[in-house]
């Protein structure tokens, strides 16, 4: 099959890429980097730069090709000048264009869980939107909109909190574990408005791609959703195997209030109305809002579970 995959050799993107070259398709990576392209060639797929703005490339790129995976790339919540949901639309409103002029026929769309919801679910709104600009493309157009859970990888970002460093860090560790462990090294704690016990899903960049290879190599006809995990747990066991992993068995995860998860993402100088987007997604994890379609529809679990990922986190916080 000719296959095309976007989103450059990222987390998703690289393992998704080897899994088709491994089963013997013909892969095209888009790439927006020009310096990708060896990187791409080396894995044995074809890099075709330009950027998914450029409907004419994309169309072009996308001509004759059996699947395409289409993925919106991460926006920087710490740029004021970024406005999400127009970026979203535009993205999307360029993939639908090129689709059509295209005559592909099989898409597998990177959407998030929370995408059922049109309101209440903060950051993960254009999801929502990029979604539903897709389901206008009239048959024989098939789609598959994949949403995955809480990445794994989104631990990674507490990893200064959890080291006691910058001043949030050392406010949240006076805050919720005392003076002592500051003058004795003993820092370890990973604060939001949810958490504790809250038992929420997870998922693995491996297993993403594993459920993306499959759809992409696998006939559809109208529309399909599907969910993506790897594993179910509740924070305070998050904190707890990562605390094992990284020598800080103390470690513990702490719920704060909306106000205080506001404030402290403000004091990251992350924009006002970006961060009440984060505190609403974070609420409706809290809730249970986020996840409720997800129980309805619940996935068999990926392979790759929190202890795999555990000693993964523990290698990139010991050499940060």
């Amino acid at each position: 099959m000719k296959l095309i995959v976007t989103g450059s050799l990222g987390n998703i993107s690289a393992p998704l890429t080897q899994e088709l070259v491994r089963q013997g398709h013909a892969v095209t990576v888009i790439s927006s980097k020009a310096g990708k392209r060896a990187a791409i060639e080396a894995l044995g797929a074809t890099a075709a730069i330009g950027t998914i703005e450029d409907v004419p490339f994309l169309a072009a790129t996308f001509a004759g090709a059996d699947a395409v995976y289409c993925m919106l790339p991460p926006f920087d919540y710490f740029d004021p000048t970024i406005e999400v949901m127009t970026e979203a639309r535009k993205l999307a409103t360029a993939y639908a264009d090129a689709i059509r002029q295209s005559g592909v026929q099989r898409v597998v769309h990177l959407s998030s869980v929370g995408a059922h919801l049109a309101q209440g679910n903060g950051v993960l709104a254009f999801h929502h939107l990029a979604e539903g600009i897709l389901r206008k493309l009239s048959a024989p157009v098939s789609i598959t909109h994949l949403r995955p859970v809480g990445f794994y990888t989104n631990l990674f970002s507490y990893t200064d909190m959890i080291k006691g460093q910058g001043l949030l860090g050392r406010f949240l560790t006076l805050r919720y574990s005392g003076l002592w462990p500051m003058l004795t090294g003993k820092t370890g704690v990973i604060a939001a408005n949810y958490g504790a016990d809250d038992k929420l899903p997870w998922v693995s960049p491996r297993d993403i791609a594993a459920a993306a290879a499959e759809e992409l190599t696998t006939p559809l006809v109208g529309r399909s959703v599907r969910y993506v995990a790897s594993d179910e747990l509740t924070c305070n066991q998050i904190a707890s195997a990562l605390g094992q992993a990284i020598g800080k068995p103390y470690l513990k995860w702490a719920l704060m209030s909306d106000k205080q998860m506001q404030s402290g993402l403000e004091m990251f100088k992350i924009p006002k109305a970006r961060a009440e987007g984060i505190v609403e997604m974070n609420a409706a994890m809290h809730s249970g809002l986020i996840d409720e379609d997800y129980y309805r529809h619940r996935p068999v679990l990926g392979k790759v579970k929190l202890a795999d990922f555990a000693w993964e986190f523990a290698a990139a916080y010991n050499n940060g």
